[in-house]
């Protein structure tokens, strides 16, 4: 996915996946779930999340919901966050922030 925030491309294709969180990979599921933390070249974090009619990402439409899915640029602080609070393996959060990690 492609998306343009504040005059800046953010591209998955482009970027590093640091990390998934997917509780529900069932495309036809309205609660179908999918979200991944990118890294840029330059540093910079995004989330891009994919999911279902019954969940974050639904899309209204002038008969009902449907799945939906966008990018969210995300601080260095709320990537660690966010992988805290989606159980993502220590390994991987020491090695991209283990700068942020007391011991």
């Amino acid at each position: 996915m492609r998306q343009i925030i504040d005059r800046k491309l953010y591209d998955t294709d482009a970027a590093e996946e640091i990390a998934e969180h997917a509780p529900n990979t069932d495309r036809s599921d309205l609660y179908y779930l999918v979200e991944a933390l990118y890294k840029t070249d330059d540093g910079e974090y995004f989330l891009h999340g994919a999911g279902g009619a019954a969940t974050k990402y639904a899309t209204s439409h002038s008969n009902g919901k449907s799945g939906g899915e966008e990018i969210t640029v995300l601080s260095e602080d709320d990537a660690v966050d966010w992988c805290e609070d989606h159980s993502i393996d220590a390994e991987i959060i020491l090695e991209e922030f283990g700068h942020l990690i007391e011991s």
